[in-house]
């Protein structure tokens, strides 16, 4: 939205740029999704910045709870490669008779599929496996993370020149909220439930005039709870980006 050049990309150039980033994560419908080999430096990079809050917040129970409770691990191993089965079951058997965290199961699991394919250490990888089940093993822990984590583009929205800009304080049709900048330091407190709505606003504003009268020095949005976020945009978001268009200049 602030770049110029980017502003004015073609839809095919949008859509090439856009398709860079999307990464085929499968679906409900249709799990086939497998990473090429070898993998391109931008998924690996990725894999290493998103594998840390894979481990915080989807393996736990206060998180998705993917590996809290024996009947949700095995359904994590039965997504595991034919050929891994030896060690989910190994592994399966060793976690019922031990309390460790999640974090401790991943670690082992991963260590388990490494050893496998030769990965770790002296280890050999075992002699009946193809160079594709090879890959298809090696590359499942990154497959996982990244479809619990990885950024899901709409790819369409995206690609296309119409939809380029959705405007901060513009209102959703359909709730009515207020479409509030979300203060990147403070995102995990973000409420979209506490943002305010178009009515809220109106009620907020009707209020502040009977109270104190109509004064028309002060902008409407100052009498409002609109007056916190957009003194906030203003002084982090506009300025910065007016000064900028000024050096440019």
């Amino acid at each position: 939205v602030c770049d110029e050049s980017a502003r004015k990309l073609s839809n095919d150039a949008r859509s090439a740029v856009a398709s860079y980033f999307e990464v085929d994560l499968g679906s409900e419908k249709n799990k086939n999704f497998h990473i090429t080999s070898p993998v391109h430096p931008t998924l690996s990079r990725a894999y290493r910045v998103l594998e840390p809050e894979f481990v915080k917040d989807v393996l736990p129970e206060e998180g998705h709870g993917i590996m809290s409770s024996r009947k949700m691990w095995t359904k994590l191993l039965t997504t595991l490669p034919e050929s891994c089965m030896s060690v989910a079951d190994k592994l399966d058997k060793k976690w019922q008779k031990e309390n460790s965290t999640p974090r401790e199961k991943w670690v082992e699991l991963k260590k388990g599929i490494m050893t496998l394919i030769g990965k770790t250490g002296h280890a050999k990888a075992q002699k009946n496996l193809s160079n594709s089940e090879r890959v298809k093993i090696e590359h499942w822990p990154m497959e996982t993370v990244f479809r619990y984590t990885y950024p899901r583009l709409d790819i369409n929205v995206s690609k296309m020149q119409n939809h380029l800009l959705k405007s901060p304080f513009c209102v959703h049709p359909k709730t009515g909220r207020v479409c509030v900048p979300i203060e990147v330091d403070s995102a995990d407190c973000f409420d979209p439930f506490a943002v305010p709505t178009l009515a809220q606003l109106m009620t907020e504003l009707d209020d502040y005039e009977a109270e104190n009268g109509k004064d028309e020095s002060i902008e409407d949005w100052q009498k409002t709870s609109l007056k916190g976020p957009f003194e906030n945009f203003q002084k982090k978001f506009l300025k910065p980006l007016l000064d900028e268009e000024r050096r440019i200049l």
